[in-house]
């Protein structure tokens, strides 16, 4: 029965060390977490420790056991020494771990070993081992003295001063870490009586010393604790001072949102000394309700912001055991938000504000109510001088009667020539605003500034800046729609006084085709019937230019009329044959090949002269023997394109970029503004009109409308104009 404890004690022994070996080379790998580097020493020592009280156990020969007794002690007083280094290091006073003081930790509890190993230089200490037979069980027994007693006591301070150093930061980390306190401290006092026994000799054996197995427990247990409950991660809240010193309030709450943890800053925002313990609920229902809804809220006056944060505390099983709330303060985000929204809100009213007075008054209104300033005023310029538009009510009667001149040395007016932004006295403008942040407004004047206790922060500068900037544009926007008031104003009197000329002209050429033809019809009579041509040349020109008359007519109605005015669906077919009828003479060479879709486009009357200048255009310069002419239809997604394409000599690239400009002469194009007519009459179309190559000669003419959307319902006057169903292919010959 007796050697079993033996074999007890060495099995334990080994597993210590193995225990201590694994957990070391884990607490290595994990040097990032705080306290890791120290406690892996410890191990290691405690792995030493381990292994030689093995060897001591184990081994019959004397000169072995003389060796191994001072090689432990000097392990075991390592042990001792890192325990106290990795006791500072974890709790956050790594200040104090100097290389002289953990030099002198290490040595303190290690002392009578290294005495005992120098001692064939000195021999101060000379331990004595010796056999002894107790209690049936005959082991090595190391017989040291005062001095061993004194060693032993040092270490014995030194353990305690390591468990207090941990037992207070514990403690002071209150209910957030009670399995860790419960595991370290149990298992530091469980060490520390079995050590008390064998020093005591209240051991089965004096040789047998249980304190290697248990410390070996200690270690794996504080193991677990660091690491499996994750505790080292924390840094421990060093905990409390990080968590207090913390601007935002933070609350650790249970699953009955009882208080368990806080810090200062939320002890008082809840206005209680000392919440823990009880209900949330309790205490501050309202801020209960706040985090429960998870959004931005208000509270105390002044006002102040918080963000609600909340994360779940869990347990080394998962098990959810409360939440940690954190109230991050976002009092400057909110202000800012809110006078964005405000200065988006004024933005609306400024551009909605037809009058430069009111455009004053919505600035001083928003720097007064929005930017929370004293005072504010608009002085805008007017003749060279700079006037009070608007001003708070507080300076009202002391600025009525400001105005400052080009001659004036007045901040206000140096702030307005140079354009440049400054804090300076604002004389005459009140007690009040007896000093102002003056911000210049362009040619338009100053905005000036004024808070109670004369500072301007960087934030503030920056909103005066945005506002009078805002101003400004909504100032110049006023200059701008009064000029185009009066521009709209000018063009329709200038259009009523084209449109009264061009009546009257239209009216007294009328007139005078009428007398010119009654004077021909007189003459006709008195002429020799071989004569007579020269009368119908006369009456030809008159039903020319009368027809003209007509045409300006509607052309002057179109270009003045609005886009829904001027625009009407067009049937393409119809208005394509009405345009090739006039263009083309009856007793024309040229043969007209039409291939017109069925389509409607936006367009008015007039676009049967548009394709019919076209046309004539390519009839009358078309050289070639058979002259002949295409028209047909194209579809571009939403537009239609008619192509008009002869066999005639064709157009240079040159004539063609300019082919449609008004300053063409008259042997460029048929009648000397044809062409440009067409342009003018396309582009109000909102369509286009280009030359191209024609294959394999002569050019092509593409003008491109747009197709309309809800066309009317053919009519038989449609069909009838059209003649054929307009996808059919059409040909027009006027051979002799």
């Amino acid at each position: 029965m007796v050697p079993d404890v033996v074999l007890v004690l060495v099995g334990g022994s080994v597993a210590g060390a193995v225990v201590c070996g694994i957990l070391a080379v884990g607490a290595w790998r994990n040097q990032s977490v705080p306290g890791a580097a120290p406690f892996a020493w410890l191990l290691v020592a405690a792995t030493g420790w381990c292994l030689l009280h093995v060897a001591w156990l184990t081994t019959t020969d004397s000169t072995v056991a003389s060796v191994v007794f001072p090689a432990t002690r000097l392990t075991s007083g390592l042990v001792v020494g890192l325990w106290v280094v990795f006791a500072l290091a974890y709790t956050g006073r790594e200040a104090w771990l100097t290389p002289a003081r953990v030099v002198a930790l290490l040595a303190l509890p290690s002392g009578y070993a290294l005495l005992a190993l120098t001692a064939p230089l000195h021999g101060l200490v000379t331990p004595e081992v010796t056999t002894v037979t107790e209690n049936n069980v005959t082991r090595f027994v190391a017989r040291t003295g005062l001095a061993d007693t004194v060693q032993h006591t040092v270490s014995a301070t030194l353990v305690v001063v390591g468990y207090v150093l941990f037992g207070d930061f514990l403690l002071r980390s209150r209910n957030l870490y009670r399995k860790q306190t419960f595991v370290i401290l149990t298992t530091g006092l469980v060490t520390a009586g079995l050590q008390g026994l064998f020093v005591l000799g209240a051991t089965p054996h004096p040789g047998l010393d249980i304190t290697p197995v248990s410390f070996a427990l200690n270690g794996a247990l504080v193991g677990i604790a660091l690491f499996r409950y994750d505790f080292a991660s924390a840094t421990p809240l060093a905990g409390d001072l990080l968590v207090d010193e913390l601007p935002d309030p933070v609350l650790a709450l249970d699953t009955d949102d009882g208080v368990i943890d806080f810090n200062a800053a939320a002890a008082r925002l809840i206005d209680a000394d000392d919440p823990a313990g009880r209900s949330l609920e309790a205490i501050a229902p309202s801020l209960q309700a706040d985090i429960e809804r998870d959004e931005v809220f208000a509270v105390g006056d002044p006002l102040s912001y918080y963000d609600p944060k909340t994360s779940a505390i869990t347990d080394q099983h998962g098990t959810v055991r409360g939440r940690l709330v954190v109230l991050r303060e976002v009092t400057g985000q909110q202000r800012r938000q809110d006078r964005i929204e405000a200065l988006q809100s004024a933005t609306r009213q400024f551009i909605e504000a037809n009058q430069p007075e009111t455009v004053a008054k919505l600035a001083v209104s928003f720097a007064t109510r929005v930017l929370d300033q004293n005072a504010a005023a608009v002085f805008l310029a007017e003749d060279d001088r700079l006037e009070p538009a608007a001003v708070s009510d507080v300076v009202e009667r002391d600025t009525e009667a400001l105005t400052i001149g080009p001659e004036t040395d007045h901040n206000l007016r140096q702030t307005y020539e140079s354009g440049t932004q400054r804090v300076a006295d604002c004389e005459g403008c009140g007690a009040a605003m007896a000093r102002a942040l003056m911000v210049p407004m362009g040619d338009h004047g100053v905005l000036a500034i004024a808070s109670e206790d004369d500072s301007y922060v960087a934030e503030d500068q920056q909103y005066a800046r945005i506002l009078a900037h805002t101003t400004q544009v909504a100032l110049e926007q006023l200059v701008r729609q009064r000029e185009l008031r009066e521009s709209r104003t000018s063009i329709k009197r200038r259009n009523e006084q084209i449109e009264f000329f061009n009546g009257l002209l239209r009216h007294s050429l009328r007139n005078a085709m009428l007398v010119v033809e009654g004077r021909a019809d007189h003459l006709r009579a008195r002429l020799d019937e071989d004569q007579h041509h020269h009368i119908e040349s006369i009456t030809e020109w008159c039903e020319r230019l009368t027809d003209m008359s007509d045409s300006i007519k509607d052309i002057n109605e179109t270009v003045t009329a609005s886009e829904s005015e001027r625009l009407d669906a067009v049937s393409l077919p119809a208005t394509v044959r009405r345009a090739v009828e006039s263009a083309v003479p009856e007793d024309s060479a040229v043969t007209v090949d039409l291939a017109v879709d069925d389509e409607h486009v936006l367009a008015n009357h007039l676009a049967e002269d548009v394709l019919a200048h076209v046309v004539e255009n390519a009839v009358e310069h078309n050289t070639s023997d058979r002259p002949r002419v295409e028209v047909g239809t194209q579809h571009a997604g939403d537009w239609i394109q008619i192509r008009i394409a002869d066999n005639g000599p064709g157009i240079s690239d040159e004539l063609k970029a300019t082919v449609f400009e008004r300053a063409l002469s008259n042997d460029q194009t048929a009648g000397g503004f044809g062409l440009y007519f067409v342009s003018v009459m396309m582009d109000l179309y909102g369509g286009k009109v280009w030359y191209e190559d024609n294959d394999p000669e002569g050019a092509a003419a593409i003008l491109e409308f747009q197709r309309a959307e809800d066309a009317p319902a053919a009519t038989d006057d449609v069909e009838s104009a059209a003649g054929v169903p307009a996808t059919e292919t059409q040909s027009k010959s006027h051979d002799r």
